[in-house]
Parts: C-alpha cells; sequence; structure tokens
C-alpha cells in the first residue's frame, strides 16, 4: 500500500531529464470540434462553453481560419473590468 502511494518513483532528477527530452509533436492533440469559436460569438456564449467544458481555451475563427484564443483567464479579467465599471 505504501508503495502505491509514492508520487515518485524514481528521483526527480530522472524524471526531468526524460522529460526535457519529449517533443511537442509527442504529447499534442488536435482540437476537437468543441473547441472552435466564431469570433462573431457573445461572451455570454464564449463563458457558457468555457464553463461547461474540459478547455481552458477556445480557438476563435473567422471565415473557418483561427485568428485567435480565448483563455478563461482573459474572460475572467474582462467580466472583473466590467464589474469595477469598466468598459462593456
Amino acid at each position: 500500500m505504501l508503495e502505491d502511494s509514492v508520487l515518485w518513483v524514481e528521483p526527480l532528477q530522472f524524471i526531468c531529464q526524460r522529460a526535457a527530452k519529449l517533443k511537442l509533436g509527442d504529447i499534442i492533440q488536435a482540437p476537437s470540434e468543441d473547441e472552435y469559436i466564431d469570433e462573431n460569438a457573445t461572451l455570454d456564449e464564449a463563458t457558457h462553453r468555457l464553463i461547461i467544458s474540459p478547455y481552458h481555451s477556445l480557438l476563435v475563427t473567422s471565415d473557418g481560419e483561427v485568428v485567435g484564443i480565448l483563455r478563461l483567464s482573459d474572460v475572467f479579467a474582462k467580466i472583473c473590468e466590467i464589474i469595477k465599471g469598466g468598459e462593456s
């Protein structure tokens, strides 16, 4: 039971050395259709999609081309700005 609860079976140094050799191509995943949102969507729609999905960001599209990325932190910052009486 104790062996099952050990976070690092081998020294962290060795784990980091192996991780440093990984290429992004080995770990990336192609975005799913749910990860795209049109640039004309409302902040309400984008917020809803970010909250109900497992994603922390959405790829923003215009005419089918990716033009940016909307992060959950961007939405949070904008909502805070609006609450404080800034731009709406």
